[in-house]
């Protein structure tokens, strides 16, 4: 599709709308790892995307929670030369958050980082690789590397804990 080849091109709402298509179609299936597609807050005011997924099928393990979501916002600001985005991995039973952002708000670990979040609280951010790509092909990406660094998540005295080298 030409209007996807060239980020100039992108706006949020189109964007968003091409993720939650990929997502819902693999929620057609009894195997998909896919549950339920909807947009955050609403689809009239659509901010991102939210994914539940069964997490045995999608990490291909047994996981310790039911339930998980992926959570994917993407932004163009007018003053910067890359997109804004978030795609964090979500579990409300064990009130755990880990993903990357790419934003602002941390400058001094470069124009993207990787958060964890457990308990209401910031745990780590990490420098991560700035992917100067497509955001369907960054969003390809992380999600792949997510099911490795969420194989790499330990806990230490109820504390999760992701090596470095595993973030990209």
């Amino acid at each position: 599709m030409l209007f996807l080849a060239n980020r100039a091109n992108l706006d949020r709402r189109r964007l968003l709308r091409r993720i939650f298509d990929t997502f819902d179609t693999r929620a057609t299936t009894a195997e998909s790892p896919v549950e339920r597609v909807w947009y955050h807050p609403s689809a009239g005011t659509r901010r991102e995307v939210r994914v539940r997924v069964d997490p045995d099928r999608f990490l291909d393990t047994t996981w310790p929670v039911d339930r998980a979501q992926l959570q994917v916002s993407f932004d163009f600001p007018a003053a910067y030369d890359h997109e804004f985005y978030s795609i964090q991995w979500v579990e409300p039973e064990r009130n755990l958050m880990a993903g990357w952002h790419q934003d602002e708000t941390h400058p001094e670990l470069g124009p993207c980082h990787f958060q964890l979040d457990h308990g209401g609280r910031t745990v780590d951010r990490l420098a991560a690789t700035h992917l100067d790509s497509h955001p369907l092909n960054v969003l390809d990406r992380r999600t792949d590397r997510l099911v490795d660094v969420l194989d790499a998540l330990r806990w230490t005295d109820g504390e999760p804990a992701v090596p470095a080298s595993v973030v990209e």
